[in-house]
């Protein structure tokens, strides 16, 4: 019978040696999470809010092992957030962690663990605030100050950029003005292209910036051609390039009477 290899038994002892330091994280974790969940809950965690979350157990895992502490707390933050907890929730439920902490770790200690907890808040804070100005949630569509923003910006000089705009009358409409509003969103969204912006300009205006008059007549027939809105005007207009700042402003106005009784203020 033939041998095994030599070097067979050497791997053998070290899977044997390595698979144990694996159990012990797993154990440690378990152990830990536990013992971080009754904290929590003990200082307050709200109970219409579920404690369990995809990301707690890489924050501890992150704490034992000593690496990628700030992502998963950036996670964990996000997380918690987006089931409503509040920022201080998750402060209240990063200091029970932080009493839980096991003395010789090669995690952060408890103060380092509260600061960095506090960069990650902030982090996904910002970045929410930063989604929600440029961003209506409801349609998906750029809100009006970004779509002005986008429709003013220099980064068109080499292109021929045209609008196309969808009105209706709210009180002919079958629905709601919101109802509408993310219908239209949801019909549009798929077809925007490259430099394409899109955005819901006034209570009953929705609007496209595109590149070129052959693209905004286009896209300006896939609005007409929408189910369930009889009263829906298309209309497409040319942007005044060359204009002064004062003539675009006046353009816009005459474009979008809304900007008149609701100010980018």
């Amino acid at each position: 019978m033939e041998s095994p290899p030599a070097h067979r038994h050497g791997d053998e002892e070290r899977e044997r040696t390595t698979q144990p330091a694996g159990d012990a994280v797993s154990a440690a974790v378990t152990t830990l999470l536990t013992r971080w969940r009754a904290r929590s809950h003990e200082l307050g965690w709200p109970a219409d809010l579920d404690w369990e979350t995809d990301a707690a157990p890489a924050v501890v895992e992150a704490c034992l092992t000593g690496s990628g502490l700030l992502p998963a707390l950036r996670e964990l933050a996000d997380q918690r957030l987006g089931s409503a907890a509040t920022d201080s929730d998750f402060e209240r439920d990063v200091d029970a962690l932080a009493s839980c902490l096991p003395g010789a770790t090669l995690g952060p200690a408890p103060a380092d663990l509260v600061a960095a907890a506090a960069r990650a808040v902030r982090e996904i804070v910002a970045r929410d605030a930063l989604l929600a100005h440029g961003t209506d949630p409801v349609t998906g569509l750029r809100t009006r100050s970004a779509f002005v923003h986008d429709l003013t910006s220099p980064g068109y000089g080499d292109v021929d950029p045209h609008v196309v705009v969808a009105r209706w009358e709210p009180a002919k409409a079958p629905w709601s003005a919101m109802s509408v509003r993310t219908t239209i969103a949801d019909h549009l969204r798929p077809h925007l292209g490259p430099r394409e912006s899109a955005g819901s300009v006034g209570l009953c205006d929705i609007a496209v910036l595109v590149t070129s008059p052959e693209r905004a007549e286009q896209l300006g027939e896939l609005l007409r051609g929408l189910p369930g809105t009889p009263t829906l005007t298309v209309s497409i207009a040319g942007w005044p390039r060359g204009a002064d700042p004062a003539r675009r402003a006046e353009w816009l106005l005459d474009l979008f009477p809304s900007l008149v009784d609701e100010p980018l203020i």
